[in-house]
């Protein structure tokens, strides 16, 4: 398959964005943003194929301490499979997800057993197709966040000897997050041994995507702040932003929030309004953690107890 040249800009390496969550803290607003709206990047068939996670999967003994004792990563290969009808899925604009792969292509390129191999292979020749509209590929798969740090150190080597790679993170108030998370239910925020998501630990994740690509490579964005003002994100890929994709977490409406198209998987959890002075006390540890990791606590995030 492999019989395509690689080819960037000025003979420079392609870029590779990757799109490192956070769930619940309006990914696919950003993705819409940079994909739709201003033409920066694409991503291919969907969104979050979430294939580094299956590669990462299918080598789960050697990357999960834990997996002795029953706990397991989460099985993701069914949506790895399905990527190529993704697009034709009503949840998601068809026409922004449309690619240039014959069928046969697919069926290569979204079959397993899968490999970093075929992962970087299908985004050359992704690049080879859209480089002409837009400034770089990219992989928007939440799981990315989540990826155990040997694993990435794994494959660093490979992706970068033919990619230059970006990595954003974007983080919302972690009591809002784990709000929508929990389909607003209090119930839901706490697991059997009293712990909330481990999706709001901003720091932890942050930390590990610098360890793995360079800080001056990784980019945390503040959800809140990044819709008032895209600068900081047009500063990082060199490339103006000129709008921001409509939002249902921004401005904060609570239940009464607006069931915009093609965003539901923000509006159709956000039943309930948030107690937020009683979560946010119990939570406040999430935002320490953040101030210990930064230096700082956003300016958005502050409350008054």
């Amino acid at each position: 398959m492999d019989t395509y040249l690689i080819s960037g800009v000025n003979g420079m390496k392609p870029k590779l964005l990757l799109g490192a969550g956070i769930p619940y803290a309006a990914t696919t607003p950003l993705w819409y943003t940079l994909q739709w709206d201003n033409k920066y990047c694409h991503t291919g068939h969907r969104k979050e194929p979430h294939w580094l996670d299956v590669i990462q999967k299918q080598q789960e003994l050697k990357y999960n301490p834990k997996w002795k004792k029953g706990n397991r990563f989460k099985d993701r290969r069914r949506k790895f499979v399905m990527a190529p009808v993704a697009y034709l899925r009503p949840e998601k604009p068809a026409e922004i997800q449309r690619t240039s792969f014959t069928s046969e292509e697919e069926e290569y390129f979204f079959s397993l057993p899968t490999s970093i191999e075929k992962y970087i292979e299908y985004y050359k020749k992704h690049w080879e197709s859209v480089k002409n509209e837009v400034q770089s590929v990219a992989d928007f798969s939440n799981s990315t966040c989540q990826l155990k740090k040997q694993f990435l150190l794994d494959i660093r080597e490979k992706i970068l000897d033919v990619f230059d790679v970006k990595v954003i993170m974007i983080f919302r108030d972690p009591t809002r997050r784990i709000w929508s998370e929990s389909k607003t239910e209090y119930k839901n925020i706490y697991n059997k041994n009293g712990k909330p998501s481990t999706l709001s630990r901003y720091g932890r994740m942050y930390t590990k995507h610098c360890e793995v690509w360079g800080k001056e490579n990784v980019l945390p964005l503040i959800m809140e702040r990044v819709w008032k003002d895209p600068s900081e994100l047009s500063d990082f890929l060199g490339y103006k932003i000129e709008k921001m994709h409509r939002n249902v977490y921004y401005p904060e409406m609570g239940s009464k929030r607006p069931k915009y198209k093609y965003l539901n998987d923000q509006w159709a959890s956000e039943h309930n309004d948030i107690d937020y002075g009683r979560l946010r006390k119990e939570l406040d540890w999430l935002y320490e953690d953040f101030r210990n990791t930064f230096g700082y606590l956003p300016e958005e995030w502050q409350w008054k107890k």
